[in-house]
């Protein structure tokens, strides 16, 4: 049974919602908000990070749009992305010194709604000092952008215990950027410039940069997202003709599928946690959201609208959701702005997501072990995929089944 309705929120935020019981007793839906757009979601779907044409908010379907502050992308020169942690609990985003003037990277606390910057190298270029780009999954490290002499940009990656750290170059004084990394941190990914300005995917793990490659050596562009274990890693071609790409630690590189639209770029932009989903769009010009959004499942690819129709989310044939940015580490919930007859809006799809016979292999990798025991205790106290009992909360409880679960799942 398909059940729509449309409400304004306290905040002016129009809600179109479509919920169903799903064929493996879960529920699927679109809500349509305000906003310019989505870049982050939790592990569970439920907090959404956003920003309008100024400042960055969060968004849950209980709250409504709740604003942080910060300074939006392209707002006054500023750069940057908001991440969120894969709990839901703290938002990377850029923000304003207001004793220097200039950018910084912060973490935004959602229960105290306190924020901590970051600092910086201690240079700017024009109002840009740090930004912040990505955030691991526990919640615990920043990446960016940051500013170093003679408006020198440099990749970073911050943690309370280390301060601002910077990324190496294998192209001596040439810039790079980090775009995200895994769920500890240790594997961090984005882009390096070569000589000649070309933005090619690269690595770094543990500090140490590999530029990645395709067949014969041949370079690619720009790195965009990896999973939780940093062993999954998209991004797009390196010229716009090319194919967007999913590479794997184990078997390196190999293509996505190229446009089906003719003159339609490849923008392969988050996957998920086990690399069986890939959120993309193909455009082939600005606006934003001018192209089309797809997923691609194991090898097929689906437009993004289409697929949700299929799996009985209601999706009204004047909508588009053209411009995914983010993806839930299990590939289910997927934000990021669209085209509707009212303009366009950000976008939040909850699909249907199958019943679970092993609750306790929280990474989804076939088994209950150890980096599921360090999901579970990264996220001690609050809820989300290591709630195995259901109660609300992570706690001794949940710990007590995933031990008592230990090895390959039935």
């Amino acid at each position: 049974m398909i059940a729509r309705a449309e409400c304004l929120l306290s905040a002016g935020v129009l809600i179109l919602a479509a919920s169903h019981a799903g064929a493996g007793g879960g529920s699927g839906s679109l809500a349509l908000i305000q906003g310019s757009y989505a870049t982050g979601v939790s592990d569970d779907g439920s907090v959404v990070v956003l920003n309008d044409a100024v400042q960055y908010w969060y968004w849950t379907q209980k709250t409504g749009h709740v604003p942080i502050g910060g300074i939006a992308p392209g707002y006054q020169g500023a750069g940057g992305s908001g991440d969120i942690s894969a709990d839901g609990t703290r938002i990377a985003y850029t923000t304003i010194n207001p004793k220097t003037g200039k950018t910084e990277g912060a973490i935004y606390e959602i229960d105290t709604g306190v924020t901590s910057r970051i600092g910086s190298f201690g240079f700017s270029c024009d109002i840009g000092a740090t930004s912040a780009w990505g955030m691991s999954g526990d919640g615990t490290r920043v990446v960016g952008l940051g500013q170093q002499a003679t408006c020198s940009a440099i990749g970073y990656v911050w943690s309370s215990a280390t301060g601002l750290v910077s990324l190496p170059a294998a192209f001596f004084y040439q810039p790079n950027r980090a775009n995200g990394c895994s769920f500890d941190g240790s594997t961090v990914v984005g882009w390096q410039s070569n000589y000649v300005g070309e933005w090619l995917g690269c690595i770094w793990r543990n500090g140490v940069q590999t530029i990645i490659t395709g067949p014969g050596n041949i370079r690619v562009g720009e790195a965009n997202a990896c999973s939780a274990d940093g062993q999954w890693v998209v991004g797009l071609g390196r010229y716009s003709e090319d194919p967007a790409w999913r590479w794997r630690q184990s078997t390196g590189y190999a293509p996505l599928p190229l446009s089906p639209i003719t003159g339609y770029r490849a923008y392969a932009v988050d996957v998920s946690d086990d690399g069986s989903r890939v959120a993309m769009f193909f455009r082939g010009g600005p606006p934003a959201t001018s192209g089309e959004g797809y997923i691609w499942i194991d090898g097929t690819l689906h437009e993004l609208e289409e697929y949700a129709r299929s799996q009985g989310v209601d999706v009204p044939s004047d909508v588009h959701l053209s411009l995914p940015l983010a993806m839930s580490g299990d590939g289910y919930t997927i934000v990021g702005s669209g085209r509707t007859s009212f303009g366009d809006r950000i976008f939040v799809l909850d699909l249907p997501r199958p019943a679970s016979s092993c609750p306790t292999d929280i990474d989804g990798d076939g088994a209950t072990g150890a980096p599921d025991l360090s999901l579970l205790l990264a996220a001690w106290g609050t809820s989300g995929a290591g709630d195995i009992d259901g109660d609300g909360v992570i706690g001794a409880a949940d710990l007590s089944l995933l031990l008592a679960a230990w090895g390959a799942c039935p």
